[in-house]
């Protein structure tokens, strides 16, 4: 599987330790300069691979910067330009973009699903992680989201 993340999936995944295992479910990751500058003293793993995005993708960008922030719309071009299977967003709008021009995406959240698929976590352990991203980390997550990852990680518990 092949991704490009944006800025939020890495910090969010980094601060409840579930990063690093993101090398066991994927065998190529990738996130645009745009997202790198981002980050600022956030130091990325090596298994993601730092990538410029074409000039053409460069232009488009900024024709396109308004309402999505530039790694968000440089994580949508890099995505399309590599032909990832997925794009990984959190942030609504970019979400809506992305779909619309014909890419798979996937959030933080998801990858934490995607991780207990994997088994590199377990039920409990996805859904604590996801109680740190709302609790500690300020992600937000809706109500019934979030009722209905309960049910489907811990079942009646």
């Amino acid at each position: 599987m092949k991704i490009v993340l944006n800025t939020s999936p890495i910090i969010f995944l980094g601060k409840i330790d579930a990063l690093k295992l993101l090398s066991s479910c994927t065998d190529e990751a990738y996130t645009p300069q745009g997202v790198v500058a981002e980050l600022h003293e956030y130091e990325l793993p090596q298994f993601i691979q730092a990538l410029a995005v074409s000039d053409v993708g460069l232009g488009y960008v900024r024709g396109a910067l308004g309402r999505l922030h530039q790694g968000e719309l440089e994580d949508i071009v890099l995505a399309k330009e590599l032909a990832a299977d997925y794009v990984v967003l959190d942030d609504l709008l970019a979400r809506r973009k992305a779909q619309n021009l014909g890419l798979q995406v996937i959030g933080t959240v998801g990858l934490l699903l995607w991780m207990e698929k994997k088994q590199q976590l377990n039920a409990v352990q996805t859904w604590q992680k996801l109680q740190q991203l709302t609790e500690l980390h300020g992600m937000y997550v809706s109500p019934s989201l979030r009722e209905q990852l309960k049910q489907q990680l811990l079942g009646g518990h």
